[in-house]
């Protein structure tokens, strides 16, 4: 089940859709077989609301996964938890350089849901082994043609 919702709340041209609001997604599973038991996210954003900028977007938003424990059995480490829950944060602003070229840099900040490098020595069951994957930052930049 899920719920996906986007609602302007400042509209500054109703007829090309220019505005700003918030959008957001609320999921919910069993857990079985996906490890996803509940997934939401939330944001803010926008287009054309620079002047002279009428096909700029820009948008901010944060998600966070509740994840479920599956294991991994090996015969060398025995049985461990893997997984994590998983969060992440991205921000973008879309430049159009014409209605049909479009530029966006993009910052997004994850924290992965990978619990543990399988690294290390074994001492136990249910003992984790090696060490936390760390948060990432990802930097890009993407080019969209129009057609």
């Amino acid at each position: 089940m899920y719920y996906n919702f986007d609602q302007f709340l400042y509209e500054a041209d109703k007829t090309a859709g220019n505005g700003i609001g918030l959008f957001g997604r609320f999921g919910a599973s069993a857990g079985n077989p996906n490890p996803t038991q509940y997934f939401s996210s939330i944001g803010f954003g926008g287009k054309g609301m620079i002047p002279g900028r009428r096909f700029d977007r820009f948008g901010v938003g944060y998600y966070y996964d509740r994840v479920g424990q599956p294991t991994l059995q090996t015969k060398r480490f025995g049985t461990t938890e893997f997984l994590r829950n998983e969060w992440g944060f991205e921000a973008f602003y879309n430049i159009a350089l014409t209605p049909w070229l479009l530029v966006t840099p993009d910052v997004q900040v994850i924290g992965p849901a990978q619990k543990r490098a399988i690294t290390g020595t074994f001492s136990g069951p249910g003992t984790a082994l090696g060490s936390y994957i760390g948060m990432a930052t990802v930097l890009g930049v993407r080019v969209q043609v129009l057609l």
